[in-house]
Order: C-alpha cells, then sequence, then structure tokens
C-alpha cells in the first residue's frame, strides 16, 4: 500500500490518522519542493520514530522509488499541505493505478484553505496562480492571464509564490508584484497597478501568520515572511470588506 500523506501547514497539522500510518510503514519519503512548512526533519523522525528519505523533483515525478516496494509493503510520501493540491500527486495516483499499487490518501489543512483567514469568501475565488522567479531565459506570463480571465468575472486570484527550499529561497511579495507591474506595463494592461488592492500573507494557518492589505505600492514596502502568497480580489462583497478592514 501507497500512503499519500498531508502533512498541512504546521508542525502540529499531522492528525493521529496519520501518525498511526506512519508507524506502521517501512519506508517513509518527503517530498520537498511543491511547499515548505515548519517541519525540521530531525523533529519528524523523532516523532515517527523512523528514518525520512527527502526526494527531490526528479525523484517524485520520474524515478518514484516509494513504488519499488509498495505492492507488498506499507510505504508512505509525506506531503506538505493536502496530498492532492499539486498536480504531481494526482499524477502519482494514475501511475499507481497502471502499476496495480493501492493507494490510500490522508487529507490535511491547505493553502486552498487557509486563505479564508483573509476574511475573503473561498467561493469566490478563481484560478489559482502560481509565479515563477523569472531568470534570463525563462520570463513566463501565463500568470498574469489568470489574472485577467478572473477579473472578468470578478472572482479572487491567489498567486502561490515561488520557492525553492533546497536552496534557502523564497519569493517574497515586493517581488511578486514588481513582476506583475513589469508586465501590465509591457502589455499596457490596467488590471494591474501600483493602485491596485491587494492582500498580502505569510505563513498562513501558523501562529507566525501575516496578512496585511494596501495598494500594491504599498505592500511592497511591508515586511512578511515565508513562504508566502499574493491575492488580487475581485468584486468585494460588504462582509468580505469588513472582514478586510
Amino acid at each position: 500500500m501507497l500512503y499519500l500523506v498531508s502533512l498541512g501547514l504546521s508542525f502540529k497539522d499531522l492528525s493521529v490518522r496519520s501518525l498511526e500510518v506512519l508507524k506502521k510503514c517501512s519506508e517513509v519519503y518527503l517530498e520537498n519542493y511543491t511547499s515548505a512548512s515548519d517541519f525540521s526533519l530531525k523533529q519528524l523522525e523523532k516523532l515517527i520514530g523512523k528514518k525520512v528519505v527527502v526526494l527531490n523533483r526528479d525523484h517524485v515525478e520520474i524515478v518514484k522509488p516509494f513504488f519499488n516496494n509498495a505492492k507488498t509493503r506499507n510505504i508512505a510520501l509525506l506531503v506538505y499541505g493536502d496530498a492532492l493540491s499539486a498536480t504531481t500527486h494526482t499524477e502519482i495516483l494514475q501511475s499507481a493505478k497502471k502499476k496495480k499499487i493501492k493507494v490510500e490518501i490522508l487529507h490535511g489543512p491547505s493553502i486552498l484553505t487557509a486563505i479564508a483567514d483573509t476574511g475573503l469568501s473561498l467561493y469566490k475565488f478563481g484560478k489559482a496562480a502560481s509565479v515563477p522567479f523569472w531568470q534570463n531565459n525563462f520570463k513566463p506570463e501565463s500568470f498574469f492571464d489568470i489574472l485577467e480571465e478572473n477579473q472578468k468575472i470578478q472572482a479572487h486570484t491567489l498567486f502561490l509564490l515561488d520557492l525553492r527550499p533546497e536552496l534557502n529561497k523564497f519569493m517574497t511579495v515586493k517581488e511578486a508584484i514588481d513582476v506583475l507591474i513589469k508586465i501590465a506595463r509591457k502589455r499596457k494592461s490596467k488590471v494591474f497597478t501600483n493602485s491596485t488592492f491587494c492582500i498580502g500573507c505569510s505563513q498562513l494557518g501558523t501562529s507566525e501568520q501575516i496578512i496585511k492589505s494596501g495598494a500594491a505600492k504599498e505592500l511592497m514596502s511591508k515586511r512578511f515572511g515565508t513562504p508566502a502568497c499574493l491575492i488580487i480580489p475581485g468584486k468585494l462583497a460588504d462582509y468580505e470588506m469588513e472582514a478586510l478592514k
């Protein structure tokens, strides 16, 4: 059996059921590139009483060592947030089915629900998108297309900011806003400007969470922790505006 175990947003989000499963697994792997949390590997290993093997992107998407013994033994793949929040993990389910490996999913808190702490209604969010680090030969703009689509239907937009835990590199709210402004100016778009109302968040779902709102230019000077996200609201209901105040 292969268990996809959600770690949630904070170390204490790990459920009793998940702990029971991990303690009976002979191999435990940790996917360490689609998110980041306050988990310490040593804390985790002490909690479950066994070694945890950390996997990079290639190991999760291509090599998939957690499949090797999953037909005859209990194997766990730990995932930050919720186990099925990223498309990578859905693909693992499809691959397991082809290999006739049984899979059980243990869900947990994720950023996709924690954003409700802002006071915005989850029902009013449109498509979410990731804002990646720009490089010399890699400057995608597809996330801006999603912002434009959501604004047309007056839906809120959640931007997940890029992170590379292995390099201790996390995109900041300031960097994300800077990229959005550059794209808007290039396209001569009025969807995003210095005065666009935004909500910046970091470490949602933890005791260290920060939520600040204001014009884009104002948020660029505010301090946030990591990991962070940026929300561009669509049409706000009265109760949402009251919550934001």
